[in-house]
Order: structure tokens, then C-alpha cells, then sequence
């Protein structure tokens, strides 16, 4: 049985703002392309079922469970890129450089100095408030850069799972094979969800509201690791993307 122990939700992000008191991933913007109103959105449950994998209350540091070596007072930031336009030879957050990126491929996270970044990729900008220990995913779209804050995965006895809905129309969610468990969800189009779980070998498939559907499979949660679903519109049709954080340190 899949048991979940937090799910937080959150749209994509224009300006992070961390003077504001912080339930699941505090209060956000969304970006001006979208043309939405300012929204704070904390989302927190618990569902204590049975008896807990390890040690119970079990913590780490931010980056022990994405790779050793990573610095603790850094902020983290990782790319995807949904560009229509193929690989990005090169974007900036702040003096950090990202290269190569792939066209429906995340990057790993690359730690970042906690201060005011100015992301830009050609005549695209957006800027990011960084925060010591937290960490961003920037998605490359051809009419924009969306920025998500991710809920840091602290928990070496759980597997974390972060479900981005790219831009799908119909809200989406991720559910067990038959439908019957909501993992994460429900998410309309720009925003993001994450949920603890224990890592138990589970089908996974991402349903949407028109009754279309992306079968994942078992994506091999493990403990302590970190998973991303990107999910996108590929030419009319629902398509979605399975990566493992890493982190990168140069």
C-alpha cells in the first residue's frame, strides 16, 4: 500500500518571497504571461497508517539525499526544458551556467548562492529570490520561464514525488494504476505538487479531467531519493517524463 506523509501544492513562480511566514512552500506569484493574481496556496496532510520504514522522524540534510558533497548553506536550482526549438546551448541564473539542455530532459540541481538571481535565456528573464536550503526548478517554454519552488525532501526513509503539470488544460493527477489512490492532485496547467511516500513498488498513471491518461508504470521509488513527473501536451496528446534528482557540484 502506497502511504503518503505530506503533500504540499503550489503554481509556478515569478518572485519568491521569503519574509512571509511558511506553512508548505509559502506565498508565490504567478507569472505575468498567465496573467493570474497573486495566490498563496499551503496544502498539508498527514496520514499516519501503520507502522513507518526506519527510523520514524528520520531527517537529512538538503543535500545528502540528492549526492555527497553538496554545500549546505546553498539554495538549489535545476532547468527542464519544454522548448519547442530543440537543446538550449546555454542559460544563466545569476554566474551559474547551465549547458546542453535537452529538450524534454530536467538537469540535475546545481547549487546556487541564497541571494537575488536574474534567470535569462536570450531575451527571456525572469528573477529568482533564492533562499538557503531551498530548491527551484525553472521550465524552459517558448513563450516564457515558469519558476517553481520544490518542497525539500528531508526524509531518508520516504521516497518523494514531485508531479509538474506543464501546460495540460484539463487538470491532472496522479493516481495508483486502477485510479483508486490520488498520489498527487488535482493540478491545472503551470502548477506542481509533491507527496511523501513510502517506497513501495506501485503502477502509477497520470489522469486527466477529459478521461485521457498517461501510464507510468513502477517508476522505482527508492528511499530517500526524489522523483520528477513532467507532464506536457505533445502534439495534442498527454505525454510525461520520469527523472531522479541529482545534484551537481563542480
Amino acid at each position: 500500500m502506497l502511504q503518503q506523509y505530506g503533500q504540499t501544492r503550489s503554481p509556478a513562480v515569478r518572485e519568491l518571497y521569503c519574509a512571509q511566514p511558511r506553512k508548505s512552500g509559502g506565498e508565490v506569484i504567478r507569472p505575468a504571461q498567465s496573467g493570474a493574481t497573486r495566490v498563496g496556496i499551503c496544502i498539508v496532510f498527514s496520514l499516519v497508517v501503520g507502522l513507518m520504514l526506519g527510523i520514524a522522524g528520520a531527517s537529512a540534510q538538503s543535500g545528502s539525499l540528492y549526492g555527497a558533497g553538496a554545500p549546505e548553506d546553498a539554495a538549489y536550482v535545476r532547468v527542464f526544458n519544454h522548448r519547442s526549438d530543440g537543446t538550449v546551448s546555454r542559460l544563466w541564473v545569476g554566474a551559474t551556467e547551465f549547458r546542453n539542455l535537452t529538450t524534454g530532459v530536467s538537469s540535475a540541481y546545481r547549487p546556487v548562492t541564497p541571494e537575488i538571481h536574474m534567470v535569462y535565456l536570450n531575451d527571456l528573464f525572469e528573477e529568482l529570490i533564492a533562499r538557503e536550503g531551498v530548491y527551484y526548478t525553472v521550465i524552459l517554454q517558448d513563450e516564457g520561464l515558469l519558476i517553481h519552488e520544490d518542497p525539500t525532501h528531508r526524509r531518508a526513509d520516504l521516497a518523494q514525488i514531485l508531479v509538474y503539470n506543464l501546460d495540460i488544460a484539463e487538470p491532472l493527477a496522479l493516481r495508483s494504476a486502477d485510479g483508486t489512490t490520488t498520489v498527487v492532485g488535482e493540478l491545472r496547467s503551470g502548477e506542481s505538487g509533491a507527496v511523501a511516500v513510502n517506497p513501495v513498488a506501485v503502477e502509477l498513471t497520470v489522469f486527466l479531467g477529459n478521461g485521457q491518461s498517461v501510464e507510468l508504470g513502477d517508476i522505482g521509488l527508492e528511499r530517500g531519493q526524489s522523483f520528477a513527473v513532467f507532464v506536457m501536451d505533445d502534439n495534442g496528446r498527454p505525454a510525461a517524463r520520469v527523472d531522479r534528482a541529482e545534484i551537481l557540484v563542480e
